[in-house]
C-alpha cells in the first residue's frame, strides 16, 4: 500500500524520509555567511579603540617610570647621606672634603680603590672613591643607571687610549653631583689658600656641628655633564661630581643662564651642572640628610647652597 498514512493516522517511514521533511541542505558559503564574524568596518573599529586606549595609557606609564627613578634617587641620596655621615663620625665631625687639594689626596689622605690600590690625583680629589668605601664599593649606589655602570665596564678598552682608565672615569659621573664651594670646601675655589681665608674667612662647613640650618643647606644634588672627548661611550652623561652654585662672589649678575635647557651643551654655564630631570626638579641631599625636590627657583636661591646666606641673590664679599 503505497500511502503516506495509515488507517490509524500513524506516518509511514516513507513521508519521514521524504525530501519536503527533511529540508534542502546548505550549502558551504551560506553555512559560514551565518557563523558570528567581525567584519571589515568591526575589526577597524576594534584597532581604533585600541590605539586610542594605547595613546592614553603611554603617558601614565611615562610618568610611573619617571616616578619610579626618581623615588630611586631619593632612596640613593639618602643613602649617601648614610655614608657621608659615616665619614664625619669616623674623622671625629669633619666634613667630607669637597675637592682637596692634589698634595692632601697624595699625601696624608691615602684613597684607594676596590682593589686596595691607592689613587692620586683626580681620582682621588673627586668624592666618589673617598665615600665609596662607606657604601662597600657598590657603585650602585653612587650610578642611578646600571647600563651606565655596564657601559663604563664594558668599554674600557675604549676609553683607555685616551689615556684614561676606569677608575678615573667611574668616579666623573655620579649621579649626585657634590656641592663643592660651600660642603667640605673645594681647591678649584681657592678656599684652601691662606690668602682666600685672609680675605673671606672660612666659607665652607667643615664640621658637621658648624651648619646653622643643616635642613636648608644642600650637599648633594642630582647632576649632569658634558660630552667628554676622553670618554665618547656615553655621550651627554646624567651625573657629574660636582655643582656649582648660581653665584660665587657678590659681585655682578648670576652665573647660571636665565632659563634651564636640558639639552644645553655647557650644562654647567647653563645650570652649574644641575640637572632638573625628574619633571623639572633635581633630587637635593640636605645636611640634615633628608632628601627632597627643588625646582629651578629655589635652587637659584643662594639659602639653598651656602649656609651663612641670608638672601636669594647672597654672595661672597671681602670680611
Amino acid at each position: 500500500m503505497d500511502t503516506n498514512t495509515t488507517n490509524s493516522g500513524i506516518v509511514s517511514p516513507a513521508r519521514l524520509d521524504s525530501p519536503a521533511r527533511r529540508g534542502t541542505p546548505k550549502s558551504p558559503a551560506r553555512a559560514f555567511r551565518n557563523t558570528s564574524a567581525f567584519t571589515l568596518i568591526e575589526l577597524l573599529m576594534v584597532i581604533m579603540i585600541i590605539g586610542v586606549l594605547t595613546s592614553l595609557m603611554l603617558p601614565a606609564l611615562g610618568r610611573a617610570r619617571g616616578l619610579g627613578r626618581q623615588t630611586k634617587e631619593l632612596a640613593a641620596a639618602a643613602q649617601q647621606m648614610m655614608a657621608f655621615n659615616l665619614y664625619a663620625d669616623e674623622s671625629k665631625g669633619l666634613v667630607l672634603p669637597g675637592y682637596p687639594p692634589r698634595d692632601w689626596v697624595n699625601g696624608p689622605i691615602r684613597v684607594e680603590n676596590q682593589d686596595g690600590e691607592r689613587l692620586y690625583n683626580e681620582d682621588a680629589q673627586r668624592y666618589p672613591w673617598r665615600l665609596a668605601s662607606y657604601l662597600n664599593y657598590n657603585f650602585r649606589g653612587l650610578y642611578q643607571s646600571d647600563k651606565m655602570l655596564g657601559e663604563l665596564r664594558e668599554n674600557q678598552g675604549e676609553y683607555s687610549q685616551y689615556g684614561v682608565n676606569y677608575d678615573y672615569v667611574i668616579s666623573l659621573y655620579p649621579s649626585l653631583g657634590m656641592n663643592i664651594a660651600f660642603v667640605g670646601g673645594s681647591d678649584r675655589h681657592q678656599e684652601y689658600d691662606r690668602m682666600f681665608r685672609q680675605t673671606f674667612g672660612r666659607v665652607y662647613i667643615e664640621r658637621l656641628d658648624q651648619a646653622i640650618r643643616p635642613s636648608g643647606v644642600m650637599a648633594y644634588a642630582s647632576a649632569r655633564a658634558e660630552e667628554q672627548p676622553s670618554v665618547p661611550v656615553l655621550g651627554r652623561p646624567e651625573g657629574f661630581f660636582r655643582i656649582e652654585p648660581p653665584r660665587f662672589s657678590a659681585a655682578g649678575p648670576s652665573r647660571w643662564e636665565s632659563a634651564y635647557d636640558p639639552n644645553a651643551a655647557v650644562p654647567g654655564l647653563n645650570s652649574g651642572f644641575i640637572s632638573l630631570r625628574h619633571n623639572g626638579k633635581a633630587v637635593a641631599a640636605h645636611l640634615d640628610s633628608h632628601a627632597s625636590m627643588l625646582g629651578w627657583q629655589e635652587l637659584n636661591d643662594m639659602r639653598r647652597w651656602a649656609d651663612q646666606a641670608n638672601t636669594p641673590e647672597w654672595g661672597l664679599s671681602p670680611r
